[in-house]
């Protein structure tokens, strides 16, 4: 079927027969002859290079990320309890504390018998007094027993704020050698194990600071001793915790 395929800058006045019959018009003939795929190939070959170009971009942005890296700086773990429990130094205070905690369990065993022995006897009174006379003495001795009780348990809470307080006073003794320690090995931080999830075995320097301690520390000081008013360093220190 014939029909108008290309419309002209003038008005076409016949129709074309495309295929059918040969071209003649010099811009028929230019149109027949002309090299398409030099036409077409610059804007496909743009297209490809753009396409390329974002498809690059990708990759190059993941070696970027990839060739990133965080400052090294260096991170050293350590078991806080053992340097209490197997230095020289923590091992005398331990030592000190437990001796309290002994004495402190002799008194308790000591009046607990006093009060044993003491309601035994109200037992035996009760034979020879009268109901109101006896009832004077067990109010006394249940507001001794209660009075006792409490003297004995704040005595014991003490004790165990003491221990708190002796281990604080322990580390910010130490602390001058732990930090030597810290510059030699080129850290910036020490981190408690306890505290850490996961870390290697080479970042724990907790044998190595035990010796340092021995070395700078060796029996230490007596708890008294340890206990004095602190110093301002050491408060400061205490309330920036």
């Amino acid at each position: 079927m014939d029909r108008c395929a290309l419309t002209l800058p003038k008005p076409c006045p016949r129709k074309l027969a495309i295929g059918s019959k040969p071209l003649t018009s010099p811009f028929r003939q230019s149109f027949k002859h002309k090299d398409w795929r030099s036409v077409l190939g610059a804007p496909i070959l743009a297209l490809c290079l753009a396409i390329l170009s974002l498809i690059a971009l990708p990759s190059k942005s993941l070696a970027q990320a990839s060739s990133f890296s965080l400052p090294d700086i260096p991170v050293l773990t350590i078991k806080r309890e053992r340097l209490f429990t197997e230095t020289q130094f923590g091992q005398n205070l331990s030592a000190e504390i437990a001796a309290r905690g002994r004495r402190l369990s002799a008194e308790n065993r000591r009046i607990e018998q006093e009060l044993a022995d003491e309601e035994s006897e109200l037992t035996e009174l009760r034979k020879t007094l009268n109901p109101e006379e006896f009832r004077v003495l067990a109010d006394a001795f249940d507001i001794k027993v209660t009075t006792a009780r409490f003297e004995q348990d704040t005595k014991a809470r003490g004790l165990s704020q003491l221990t708190d307080q002796v281990e604080r006073r322990f580390l910010f003794t130490i602390a001058p050698a732990i930090q030597g320690l810290m510059r030699e090995k080129g850290a910036s931080v020490i981190l408690d194990r306890r505290a850490v999830f996961a870390s290697a075995d080479e970042t724990d320097i907790t044998q190595e600071a035990i010796g340092r301690i021995d070395s700078a520390l060796g029996q230490g000081m007596p708890l008294d001793e340890l206990l004095a008013p602190a110093p301002a360093s050491e408060k400061d220190a205490t309330q920036d915790q």
